[in-house]
């Protein structure tokens, strides 16, 4: 599958550049038990439906959303609108206890042709998921290898940060491409730690593994002075998006889809009671 094909997958019509997806936060913390699909409201029986309803007329032709253990994964799936494409996280900074069984679960859920993300970031670490990288990508491959037999298996993504080019940051990928069971690499790039240009992280990654690329996670936090230090041309989260945008375009690398992350502004990680942080879509959120 080359590039265009995945752009095709999520383009459900004609628009600028490479189509914008929504990215739902659905994370569980280690460190406080903090759940972000309870605090966000982003659960069937809550807010789910209307945050999908708000992205779509926001112009989203995909999704980014996650299949917690701790939830239930068929309802979560029921309640994505009919034919709404979307790239789903078995396990978000919250490994499941028995992974290969939590996998079978979320693949047997879902639609034929879906895409899925087994582990989230699976190099940033125990200080930010409470898992260390040997471990993340060892689950990450026990779930790939239990479904890859499945009829309607999903098609999987890599999920992680590439905000330099340090040969350590590779190595989470190289593994899981060399699984044989990656269709899709995914770059998380945010303003408030990028060192490298975008432009030049996406060639890099293109040309590296040869497999179509998507931008998994980018955004921007009105009001972080690492963000507003390293891009002092860029004022507001429409700025940074045309900024994505130009960069993409620079790159000359078919980029699948743009992935705006988190969607709906953050509760605060620490406590969610002490209101939101300014960094979801710039537009209607819910």
């Amino acid at each position: 599958m080359d590039g265009s094909t995945a752009h095709m997958t999520w383009a459900a019509q004609e628009v600028s550049g490479p189509p914008l997806l929504a990215g739902f936060e659905c994370g569980r913390l280690h460190w406080n038990g903090h759940d972000l699909l309870h605090s966000t409201g982003h659960l069937p029986d809550g807010r789910m439906q209307h945050h999908y309803a708000t992205a779509v007329a926001e112009g989203a032709s995909g999704a980014r959303d996650g299949l917690s253990w701790r939830h239930d994964v068929v309802e979560r799936v029921r309640a994505v609108p009919d034919g709404f494409p979307v790239i789903w996280d078995f396990a978000h900074f919250d490994l499941p206890p028995r992974p290969a069984q939590h996998a079978l679960a979320c693949a047997m859920a879902l639609p034929p042709n879906s895409w899925a993300i087994a582990v989230n970031e699976p190099s940033v670490g125990r200080r930010v998921s409470g898992i260390i990288r040997s471990r993340a990508v060892k689950a990450a491959l026990r779930m790939m290898t239990t479904v890859a037999m499945l009829p309607d298996r999903p098609r999987f993504a890599t999920c992680d940060p590439f905000h330099h080019l340090h040969p350590e940051v590779f190595r989470a990928t190289d593994q899981l491409v060399a699984s044989g069971l990656i269709e899709m690499v995914g770059i998380n790039y945010y303003p408030h730690h990028a060192i490298e240009p975008l432009h030049h992280v996406l060639r890099v990654v293109a040309d590296r593994w040869r497999l179509p690329v998507m931008i998994t996670e980018t955004g921007w936090h009105d009001g972080l002075h690492a963000a507003h230090r390293r891009f002092p041309h860029i004022h507001d989260r429409w700025g940074w998006l045309a900024h994505v945008r130009a960069e993409v375009e620079r790159s000359g690398v078919p980029v699948a889809g743009i992935c705006w992350y988190p969607w709906l502004d953050m509760p605060d990680w620490g406590d969610p009671h002490r209101g939101r942080w300014p960094c979801g879509w710039p537009g209607h959120q819910a």
